[in-house]
Parts: structure tokens; C-alpha cells; sequence
């Protein structure tokens, strides 16, 4: 993925503001390998990055990660009741 489609997708989630401070060292990462576009739409939907010009980078992928994880973990098969 490209650095301009990695900055679409946290426009497109609405997370612009976070992909300004942070973009740079995202692309460098390599987070667009473990990230998909509505990943960052539920994220932007739970978490206010309303500070993220004062949001240090680990700080995110901190919150990033435990939302994967919760999203990851929290599904229950079909017809679990």
C-alpha cells in the first residue's frame, strides 16, 4: 500500500487530524499491513482523538491495537445462543 492510499483511508475514517501528526511514522511501520479502512471507521466511532496534536504515536497504536483486539476477540459464532 502507498503512503497517499494509507492517508485516504484515515481521511475517509475521518481521523485526518491524527494522520497529520502521525502519518509519517505509520507508512514507516508498515501499520497499513495489520489495518483495513473499517477498522479505522469503528475505531474513529469509539475513541475521541480530539487531542491528537498532543497524542504521542505509541499512544495510538496502543488504543489501535487493544480496539483489534476487541474487535477481533469479541465476535461469537453463529447462532451461539
Amino acid at each position: 500500500m502507498e503512503e497517499h492510499e494509507l492517508e485516504d483511508m484515515f481521511d475517509w475514517a475521518g481521523l485526518s487530524n491524527v494522520y497529520e501528526r502521525h502519518g509519517y511514522k505509520m507508512w514507516l511501520s508498515g501499520l497499513e499491513e495489520s489495518i483495513d479502512a473499517e477498522l479505522l471507521d469503528n475505531l474513529s466511532n469509539a475513541y475521541s482523538f480530539e487531542s491528537a496534536e498532543a497524542m504521542y504515536y505509541d499512544e495510538f497504536l496502543f488504543h489501535l491495537k487493544i480496539f483489534k483486539g476487541i474487535c477481533k476477540n469479541n465476535e461469537l459464532p453463529p447462532r451461539y445462543w
